[in-house]
């Protein structure tokens, strides 16, 4: 131990060695962080979707999931969208048994 603290290049080393392992624990801790954030961010989305589909008011959709106007705007035009399209699909299956 003496001989590690005495000599500069092991120093430097184990320097270095502690300084990447700080930097790993802190991009390891930051991705946790966010993709914490993601996945709370997904559940409000499809929280609000859910409210959508049971006809809840904007407003109240808004005060329970914290979204905003335009992202609330953004899930209406989605479920319009899906809802089309599976009309759409299932006319041309009955269609296509006729």
């Amino acid at each position: 131990m003496k001989r590690m603290s005495s000599d500069p290049a092991m120093r430097d080393a184990a320097f270095e060695h502690n300084r990447r392992m700080m930097d790993m624990a802190q991009l390891r801790y930051e991705g946790k962080r966010e993709g914490l954030a993601e996945g709370i961010e997904k559940q409000r989305l499809e929280t609000a979707k859910e409210m959508l589909r049971n006809h809840c008011n904007d407003q109240f959709i808004q005060l329970c999931t914290k979204i905003n106007l335009q992202q609330l705007e953004q899930l209406k035009k989605e479920i319009v969208s899906v809802f089309n399209q599976t009309e759409d699909d299932s006319e041309q299956s009955h269609l296509a048994s006729d």
